[in-house]
């Protein structure tokens, strides 16, 4: 499966996450290599979302993703989608810190096997 595809069902995961979750209606942003995947709302908060796939470590430069938020007056966050049925909402630079630290050692632990 390509990473075109794997992004996508990642994109439509979270788009039935931010539904179920905060009742939002999301809009996709196309094309690759952008700050935002999607761009939500409910009708009270908009959230500027970059969605993540896999199993490593992502890349994001987190001011990046809050200064286009706040171009929306947007709530930035990461949604990282594990490959096997976990959500993480990262919220904040130091949340993503966190979940990149978790990840490193997942992958660490998983090399050892």
């Amino acid at each position: 499966m390509s990473q075109y595809r794997k992004g996508y069902i990642a994109e439509k995961k979270v788009k039935d996450y931010m539904k179920r979750k905060y009742n939002c209606v999301c809009l996709e942003s196309r094309g690759s290599h952008g700050l935002a995947d999607l761009i939500c709302g409910n009708g009270e908060t908009v959230y500027c979302i970059q969605v993540k796939y896999g199993t490593s470590e992502p890349y994001l430069v987190w001011a990046e993703l809050e200064n286009l938020a706040k171009m929306f007056k947007a709530v930035p966050l990461l949604i990282y989608v594990l490959k096997r049925n976990g959500i993480f909402e990262v919220k904040d630079g130091l949340e993503l810190a966190k979940l990149r630290k978790w990840l490193n050692m997942r992958e660490k632990a998983h090399d050892k096997m």
